[in-house]
């Protein structure tokens, strides 16, 4: 055949391989176990370079770490933190208001739950009944009813002047004269 029977379209079969129309007997017989090994070869080649390309991977990609946020990321978490503080700051504003305008402590009022002036004076003054007196004369203990302070020391009990008094009184902490 020439190049013009090529152009058209007919394929010329190259050397090393046959026609398949021609007779069998014309060529040599194919050795399929060599082809096969070939072919074996080939595919462990081409696995190996996959394996490697998935290990450079991997690597590659715990290398980098976290990406870094986008534009978009970084404004909204930043107006984010910018209406907390206000809202803290507001908080704080409410709160130093409302203390000062029911008498309470600022850091009891601090810890009350209200979200707005409203609420917060309303239980400000809640607590400030309960916390302080109605008035009049401070309360004082029944008469007659003996006050226990706190257990007196050696020192105290030697100077009481009476006699009777600080007998009972040493006999009381007999653990002070031992």
């Amino acid at each position: 055949m020439d190049n013009a029977t090529q152009a058209q379209g007919g394929q010329q079969p190259q050397q090393g391989q046959t026609d398949p129309q021609q007779g069998a007997g014309d060529a040599q017989p194919k050795d399929y176990k060599a082809l096969y090994e070939d072919a074996v070869k080939e595919s462990r080649k081409w696995e190996k370079r996959s394996k490697d390309n998935l290990e450079q991977l991997n690597a590659l990609k715990q290398s980098q770490g976290k990406p870094d946020p986008t534009i978009e990321e970084r404004i909204a978490a930043l107006e984010k933190e910018n209406g907390d503080l206000k809202a803290a700051s507001a908080r704080a504003a409410l709160v130093d208001s409302v203390a000062k305008a029911t008498g309470l402590d600022r850091a009891i009022v601090a810890t009350l739950s209200g979200a707005d002036e409203d609420a917060l004076t309303e239980q400000a003054e809640a607590i400030a009944a309960i916390a302080k007196p109605q008035g009049g004369a401070p309360l004082v203990p029944e008469a007659g009813i003996k006050q226990k302070p706190g257990r007196p020391s050696k020192k105290e009990i030697l100077g009481i002047e009476d006699k009777k008094e600080r007998m009972a009184a040493i006999a009381a902490n007999i653990d002070l004269f031992k």
